[in-house]
């Protein structure tokens, strides 16, 4: 599945998209319409018409870059990959949840995130703590970023075992160095 929404079989009425698009090589971002918004704007008097072009809008560069990053996505199918490697990921992950700082892991495909509290009862936040494994994990390598007190990771599509394996093991390792 592309996108989140499709999880839960929800049809927005509109769905914006952006550096995914492109996976960040260029800048392009758009949005989706339902067929019955689409027609409300397409029936508009002219004086009501919803003006939405920019300078930039619809640039031919960055527009095949999009087109070219989609096909590589469905040619190296790397939604399924990230769908595989994102179980592998929170189910490491939920390893972690023997530690006593670690208060609750959650995950939805490759975007994780490992909650650190004080103490597991009450689930009191520890912002410190979280702040020390971050900046200890990136000294060992691993690059997360702090949420209020949860690590979040969101890595590549194109991660593999291996990689993963290094991401549970260097966390695991950072959490038991600092305690």
């Amino acid at each position: 599945m592309m996108f989140g929404q499709q999880q839960w079989d929800l049809r927005p009425d509109i769905m914006s998209f952006a550096k995914g698009i492109t996976s960040g090589y260029m800048q392009l971002g758009g949005i989706q319409i339902s067929d019955e918004i689409r027609e409300v704007m397409d029936s508009a008097e002219t004086a009501d018409m919803w003006m939405h072009g920019f300078t930039y809008s619809g640039h031919a560069a960055a527009c095949a870059v999009g087109i070219k990053n989609l096909e590589i996505i469905a040619r190296d199918n790397l939604v399924a990959n990230a769908q595989l490697m994102g179980e592998r990921l929170l189910a490491g992950l939920q390893k972690l949840l023997e530690f006593p700082c670690v208060g609750d892991v959650r995950g939805r495909g490759l975007i994780c995130g490992v909650e650190i509290v004080k103490d597991k009862g009450s689930k009191e936040v520890d912002l410190a703590k979280t702040t020390a494994i971050q900046n200890a994990a990136l000294a060992r390598g691993l690059r997360t970023r702090a949420v209020g007190n949860t690590l979040a990771f969101a890595p590549p599509l194109v991660i593999n075992a291996e990689e993963v394996d290094k991401i549970v093991d260097i966390l695991g390792a950072t959490i038991d160095a600092i305690g």
